[in-house]
Formats: structure tokens, sequence, C-alpha cells
């Protein structure tokens, strides 16, 4: 009976993998191996057997030096924060990543993972500053991006934006939703997508403030 539904998919394969794994009860150092066979850029977790946020891992926290002792939570719309009890202070490699000991990650219980990587002309993780300046901030991809999810990680009560062509994202109004709350798509202009990548026309907080700085995640 629901008409207005939408989803996102990824195979699994170049650019993207996904993994399930039982934690070691709060041990540091555990390593969980992967088959992206390149460096993961951004990885997503979920604890499967309790309430537990969804940490993250990019590589552009901390403004892209030692992220992995950084972390930001998918479902809440707060800053990044300094902590190694998430990724051990261990940069993943193209084999493995690194747990802490907290319980959102190495519980002894099951979770999921979701692991990211670039992939040249189809997907692309990154980071850029804000300007606060409309049309003066452009992100360069290497391609015309569908989809985008952008991420202030210097200022709290900012939402994940997740802007795709499908729903409506061209020059003018653009369709977002937010990964961080249930609230229907909202009309607004954050960003007209380019050949190569993206400009930001918002002034704001959330995808383009003055001297902030934001995430993202782009796909073909």
């Amino acid at each position: 009976s629901y008409t207005d539904w939408q989803s996102w998919m990824w195979k699994r394969g170049q650019g993207f993998d996904v993994v399930t794994y039982k934690g070691n009860g709060n041990i540091a150092g555990d390593q969980i191996a992967h088959s992206l066979n390149a460096v993961p850029e951004m990885i997503w977790i979920k604890n499967r057997d309790e309430t537990r946020n969804w940490p993250v891992y990019h590589k552009g926290l901390n403004g892209g030096t030692d992220p992995a002792d950084h972390y930001i939570y998918l479902n809440m719309n707060g800053t990044e924060s300094n902590d190694a009890g998430f990724w051990n202070d261990t940069m993943p490699t193209s084999t493995h990543f690194t747990l802490g000991t907290y319980g959102e990650v190495s519980n002894a219980q099951q979770y999921m993972a979701m692991l990211f990587s670039s992939v040249t002309g189809i997907s692309k993780c990154g980071s850029y500053t804000g300007t606060g300046i409309s049309g003066d901030n452009t992100v360069t991809l290497g391609f015309q991006p569908r989809f985008v999810i952008i991420k202030n990680t210097s200022r709290s009560s900012t939402s994940w934006v997740v802007l795709d062509t499908l729903r409506g994202w061209a020059s003018g109004d653009d369709k977002s939703l937010e990964l961080n709350t249930n609230n229907v798509q909202e009309t607004y202009e954050y960003a007209d997508p380019t050949s190569t990548g993206f400009t930001l026309m918002e002034t704001g907080n959330w995808t383009n403030r003055s001297g902030d700085h934001y995430i993202y995640y782009a796909h073909a």
C-alpha cells in the first residue's frame, strides 16, 4: 500500500564490502578481515544484538590527520570526537580494520560493518572546508554525481544530508533527506551537481559554513 519508498543499494565488490563478525569482548586491537581489496575510506558499524549507535570511520575526520583516533555517529547530528575506543588509533588496511574496546564495535555480540572506498570515475570519499559563499566552493570528484552524503563534522545539530538525482537534485531546489532523522524530504538549495563534481550553493551550517569541516561520500 506504500508507493513513496526509495532504497539505495550497493553491490559487494569494487568500492563496497559488507562484513559480519562477532566481537571479542572489548579487547583492544581485534582485527577484522574484509574483501574490499582496497583501504577502506569510510566504515559504518552496527551492533546487531543490542541498541547501540552507528559509529563511523572516515578518512576525512580530524582534518585527514590520524582519522583512526576519531569517530562520528551516523544516527546522530553531533560533531566528530577524539576517542581511540572505536578504531584503536589504528588505520585500516587493504585486508583488515582494527577495533577498540567500546560496545558499539567489540562486545561479545554480533556486528555488521559496511566499508566504502573511492573508485576512479565511480565513487569518492573525501572532505572539504566550507566558505560561506554561495557558488564559490566546488568539490571535484572526477565524475558527475547522482548521489551524495554530506556531514558537517565541526558543528553539532547538523544532519547527514542526502541528495540524489532520482528524487530531484539539479540546479535549483534540491530534495534532501537526513540519515539521522525520520523526517520527510525537504526542498532546499544545498548544491548543484556538475560534470566533474558539485558546487555548494548553501551558505549555512549543514553544507558550507565558513571554516567548518565536512566529510562526504559521492557516487556516479
